[in-house]
């Protein structure tokens, strides 16, 4: 098998990672990095592209940022995107097949998906984060390591949910805490109750 991944950053490198755990033999960074090479891996420039998808390659955007991974997307919507699952992440009942009709999603180790969580595309889930049950994942969402996303709470279009941060339990499944789209939770934040989208939270509680 074969993977693109557009970054050449160190977590691009995390995503080689998971795509060697899942049998990618063949892969490639795209990025305007200096280097021939990373690791031993090649790294090309956006101009090769045609190369790569005449050549049978699959893609996966190996960046941090939403707003960067929406970007890249926009430029390429039409490529073959797969999803990038850790053996050493959890599902529970039913979410695994639902994921697996997304695209673009990278779940790192240790992530932990309980039920009836409805998954968008592009979200990143790192190292050691937690989403519990009846929760609303959109499309190019951040969730940073060790970030714990209660039930009954909705991530909005772009929103980023730093590294150790809270995301408290929304009333119910039909009222739920919400993230606005494109906001940010700072690293070590708890959210106690909705915020708007296109703003920036942090403490505990979060403001």
């Amino acid at each position: 098998m074969k993977l693109a991944i557009f970054g050449a950053s160190g977590f691009a490198r995390e995503v080689r990672d998971i795509a060697l755990e899942n049998g990618y033999e063949s892969i490639v960074y795209i990025d305007k990095h200096d280097a021939k090479r990373i690791d031993g891996f090649p790294v090309v420039r956006e101009a090769d592209m045609p190369k790569l998808t005449a050549a049978g390659f699959s893609f996966i955007i190996g960046v941090g940022s939403p707003s960067l991974r929406q970007e890249i997307w926009g430029r390429y919507p039409d490529l073959s995107y797969v999803n990038l699952i850790h053996p050493a992440s959890s599902f529970g009942y039913g979410q695994l097949t639902v994921m697996n009709k997304r695209k673009g999603n990278i779940v790192c180790a240790g992530a932990r998906l309980t039920n009836n969580i409805k998954i968008g595309n592009f979200g990143i889930y790192y190292l050691n984060c937690t989403i519990a049950h009846d929760c609303i994942i959109e499309d190019f969402v951040t969730i940073s390591p060790g970030a714990n996303i209660s039930g009954n709470v909705r991530l909005s279009m772009g929103s980023y949910v730093g590294a150790n941060a809270c995301v408290l339990q929304g009333k119910s499944i039909t009222e739920k805490l919400i993230v606005g789209s494109f906001s940010v939770i700072g690293a070590g934040a708890v959210v106690t109750k909705s915020i708007p989208d296109n703003i920036i939270v942090k403490g505990v509680p979060a403001r």
